[in-house]
């Protein structure tokens, strides 16, 4: 009998944070195909730009995962030289992340067997990652490009800005859709034994193909092949996927912070609005009397601008 059971189903995205050697690192292995592919059906993301995209989320991912408190977040800015130009990611906590590339049909040929996310992205620019950590300022953290490959070049930004010493690897394999996705990152607690660092820094090899090996294995059997030389902790398993979180009424309340005055005047110019959604590519039309509408809710709150 035909199974027509779809194999992701069965293996959902999530991300395991773990520590290792009794506490001296700690990492974060994630599998993100569904997330990855959700980006690409939503931008129309050409091969490059699905990998290179991929990759940025995926890591954003794991900075989410990172942070402590509910309502915080991290935006990551990736801003190069080549043809895809801005990409941005926003994680939360929650695993959730959401992104997009300003130029998401641009391609460039392969390099040998692999796509060339570095040729796409540029080799010259920055990285910066905003953390809005509910404080009075955000926390930014700003290093240059590595490569373009985005693995490198989270890797010096957690060694430059946050000086803690990282390995990390970050691949998407993507045929007419992502096949597969997944990161991996190793950070070193402070005194961290020198077996431990060799140990990490010996493995480095094995974490190369990180696509490949959750397509054959999926998170939990990854987890297995890449770390259980490294004595592995798994402390919590966190879902992961791509979400905007846009809504009409989110919208309408950001419409309202314009005033009576600039609400007026596209009524005038324009007969209504429109909002665009870069995350979710959501198309929002606003009538002349939707915008009346705000207006009468500004008087009735108070808040009329002029």
């Amino acid at each position: 009998m035909e199974n027509n059971v779809n194999a992701h189903e069965i293996h959902p995205d999530g991300l395991l944070r773990l520590t290792l050697f009794e506490g001296q690192a700690r990492a974060f292995l994630i599998e993100s195909t569904h997330l990855v592919e959700r980006a690409r059906s939503i931008h129309h993301l050409s091969r490059t730009a699905t990998a290179a995209l991929g990759r940025t989320l995926t890591l954003t991912s794991v900075l989410g995962a990172m942070l402590k408190g509910e309502n915080e977040s991290v935006t990551v800015r990736v801003e190069g030289d080549g043809p895809a130009g801005l990409m941005l990611a926003v994680g939360k906590p929650d695993g959730t992340v959401k992104g997009f590339v300003s130029h998401p049909f641009e391609d460039v040929p392969r390099r040998g067997e692999k796509l060339d996310v570095g040729g796409l992205v540029g080799h010259t620019g920055t990285l910066t990652v905003i953390k809005d950590l509910r404080l009075k300022d955000p926390y930014i953290g700003q290093v240059p490009l590595v490569s373009g490959e985005i693995g490198e070049d989270f890797a010096m930004y957690f060694t430059s800005s946050e000086q803690t010493p990282s390995l990390v690897s970050v691949g998407v394999l993507v045929a007419d859709e992502v096949v597969s996705a997944g990161g991996l990152v190793i950070q070193l607690m402070p005194g961290a034994s020198e077996s431990c660092i060799a140990s990490i820094e010996n493995s480095a090899g094995m974490f190369m193909d990180i696509s490949k090996t959750m397509r054959d294995y999926h998170l939990e059997g990854a987890c297995e092949q890449l770390l259980t030389h490294l004595e592995p902790v798994v402390l919590d398993r966190l879902p992961v996927c791509y979400r905007c979180g846009c809504s009409r009424e989110k919208v309408e309340d950001m419409l309202m912070t314009l005033g009576e005055k600039e609400l007026g005047d596209m009524i005038k110019e324009q007969n209504g609005a429109q909002v665009d959604c870069h995350f979710c590519n959501t198309v929002r039309r606003f009538s002349a009397d939707d915008l009346n509408n705000l207006i009468l809710r500004l008087k009735r709150e108070g808040q009329t601008n002029v």
